[in-house]
């Protein structure tokens, strides 16, 4: 099992290094859900994205504003890339150059075998998302890129939940 994805590196108002040291942990469907049970309390933001998907990039700056507009509400964001594990530096590079500096996971799994036990809806199309609440059920699932806005719309409901 990967080690738990905490938050190793901050900082607030300053502006990433053009490449940050990044953890990729390799996980399964089954680890990144187990990921999720660890952070119960914490409304958690699954997204399965790819280095050569351009919607995942297009959406993937929205998706670290969200994380640091609300992580002190208790947003948490696991972000899981469906790249080859080959693929892993490309991986790493991006990661770095997007700025993000919390551990994150690669898909360590036969797709159809990732997809079903993520969540059986997911056709398989990328970005998706799955939307946990504080107590670990699923609240919304959605494939496809979305803008922070639509992102707001989603989560923001979910982390005001009593």
């Amino acid at each position: 099992m990967p080690a738990r994805a905490t938050e190793v590196a901050g900082g607030r108002g300053t502006p990433p290094p053009a490449t940050l040291s990044v953890t990729v942990m390799p996980a399964t469907a089954a680890e990144v859900l187990r990921e999720v049970e660890a952070d119960r309390g914490f409304v958690v933001l699954v997204n399965v994205w790819a280095t050569w998907c351009i919607p995942c990039r297009e959406e993937f700056p929205d998706l670290l504003r969200m994380r640091n507009a609300f992580a002190g509400q208790g947003l948490r964001l696991i972000l899981v890339s469906a790249d080859f594990a080959s693929q892993r530096p490309e991986v790493e590079s991006f990661l770095g150059r997007q700025g993000v500096a919390f551990p994150t996971f690669v898909k360590a799994q036969a797709d159809q075998d990732f997809i079903e036990v993520l969540d059986g809806r997911w056709s398989g199309a990328l970005p998706a998302s799955i939307l946990f609440d504080r107590h670990g059920r699923r609240v919304a699932f959605w494939e496809g890129g979305s803008s922070y806005a639509q992102l707001l719309a989603k989560v923001r409901p979910i982390l005001e939940a009593k």
